[in-house]
């Protein structure tokens, strides 16, 4: 079950009702969505559960371990600094080796079983390990610090871990959501309307936006070079609009979900497509994953001890070479990380000239904010990132190469079906959902609010028509389900 399937249609108006039919007390609300969650975990595959409970109880034991050792003052004696210190890593690298050893086992050992042809049995992938264990590695990290108190709730800890909207895609929750869990939540009703929008929104986006546009996608991606040129075009357009829709699609469900139950989930993207240059392209993306990497991979390495010290230019490509690695375990998955890293490198090595054209001569700022600048930026990180998706799409760096090609040279000559129409349609979607956030819209959403309530009225029913008619027939896999 998922937050796009039919069976949550029933399942949600079941735990929204007992959520705000019992008294709202905090762990009343807790429990009601804990038993929810790991019924929800349990009907993807009831046999990983226990699993997912295990490694909860150990991450909750370090944070109890924490509690019991705090870190020494500053002014204490240094032997009882440094046997803290010593005692609280030792309980730091046992929730980083169990929760590193099992997601890798889960997620790489496939891989090295296909190159090394063990002979090994396939292995289910737990719902949401990559998500739910990045949460988790966080709070853990933030309590060794001490930027944080350690989390004295069992109950909250599960329920944060747990959460069913969050659980299988993210958003990756931080430790302001450990505060929502620990206070009573009530519901508003602007929270309510919104989250119906959120809902609304991201439901057109997954269900219908994503498979429409994967008709250009799948035939061109599972035979490249036999298409011709602008096959391979429409694919790669295709793509981007599949892709974003689907992961964006899927985020905008789990914040309106959530916000049903007064709980706010950190946003994943930002009209990402608006970007003007790579490093804005990031903060937009994926920003839940994008500020984890960057928090706990990106500063540890760039801000500590040793070789990478200051060297930012460089982290960027290895920060990203990780969070090829983190999509998947195969060499399409590292190029593409590697791509985007050297692409923030350059970005970065070309930032920083431009900065110092602008101490010299401050006629460059002007320059920098005009519009065939932002133009030209704009087209460079969006065809870049479009670029980039072939092989985060193929099956292979072979598969990869050959689309490559196609795209280039051409040479095939399949084409897609005539009925386009549905896909194009779906990109449409996906520009006008960009559109709609650039300030010269408001004044258009302002008309349309004072608008007559019959008019509003018309206009949202014609939109409904126009969605049920070109409704597709199922919703497809949830592409970032995978990861």
């Amino acid at each position: 079950m998922s937050l796009s399937e039919v069976e949550l249609f029933f399942f949600f108006p079941v735990v929204f009702a007992v959520y705000w039919l019992l008294p709202r007390r905090a762990v009343v609300q807790n429990v009601v969505l804990t038993t929810a969650s790991l019924f929800f975990y349990a009907t993807w595959n009831a046999k990983l559960l226990p699993l997912f409970l295990l490694s909860t109880l150990v991450d909750f034991a370090v944070l109890r371990a924490f509690a019991r050792t705090p870190a020494a003052a500053d002014d204490a004696p240094e032997d009882e600094r440094a046997k803290r210190t010593a005692t609280r890593r030792r309980w730091l690298i046992l929730s980083l080796v169990s929760n590193l050893v099992v997601l890798a086992g889960f997620k790489y050992v496939g891989a090295f079983n296909k190159l090394l042809a063990l002979g090994l049995p396939p292995i289910a992938l737990p719902l949401g390990i990559s998500f739910y264990t990045m949460s988790r590695l966080g709070v853990i990290i933030d309590t060794y610090y001490d930027r944080i108190p350690p989390v004295r709730s069992l109950l909250v800890w599960v329920t944060f871990t747990s959460f069913f909207p969050q659980l299988i895609a993210g958003p990756i929750g931080r430790t302001d959501l450990l505060e929502q869990y620990e206070q009573p939540r009530r519901l508003e009703a602007s929270s309510a309307l919104r989250a119906l929008r959120e809902v609304g929104v991201g439901f057109v986006l997954k269900v219908y936006v994503a498979a429409h546009a994967s008709t250009w996608v799948n035939p061109v991606f599972a035979e490249p070079g036999v298409y011709t040129r602008k096959a391979h075009l429409l694919a790669l357009i295709g793509y981007a609009t599949q892709v974003f829709a689907d992961f964006a699609g899927y985020s905008l469900l789990a914040l309106g979900v959530a916000r049903a139950f007064a709980v706010s989930l950190p946003e994943n993207f930002n009209f990402p497509f608006l970007s003007t240059n790579p490093m804005e392209l990031w903060r937009r993306w994926h920003m839940s994953l994008n500020r984890w990497l960057f928090d706990y991979v990106y500063s540890f390495m760039v801000t500590g001890e040793g070789f990478m010290n200051g060297r930012l230019g460089l982290g960027l490509v290895i920060v990203m070479i990780v969070s090829g690695i983190w999509h998947g375990s195969t060499w399409p998955y590292v190029v593409w990380g590697a791509m985007h890293g050297l692409w923030l490198f350059a970005h970065y090595r070309y930032d920083l000239h431009y900065k110092s054209l602008c101490r010299k001569d401050r006629t460059w700022v002007a320059r920098r904010k005009s519009a065939p600048y932002l133009a030209l930026g704009w087209a460079a990180t969006i065809g870049f990132f479009i670029i980039a998706l072939v092989p985060f799409r193929a099956s292979s760096l072979g598969d990869a190469a050959t689309f490559f090609r196609g795209l280039v040279l051409g040479g095939g000559t399949e084409t897609l079906d005539a009925g386009t129409m549905h896909p194009a349609l779906a990109v449409l979607l996906v520009v006008l959902y960009h559109v709609q956030a650039m300030p010269f819209f408001d004044s258009v959403r302002a008309r349309f609010t004072a608008a007559p309530a019959p008019v509003r009225g018309l206009v949202l029913g014609l939109v409904v028509v126009f969605l049920m008619i070109f409704a597709p027939v199922g919703a497809g896999t949830f592409i970032y389900a995978q990861f």
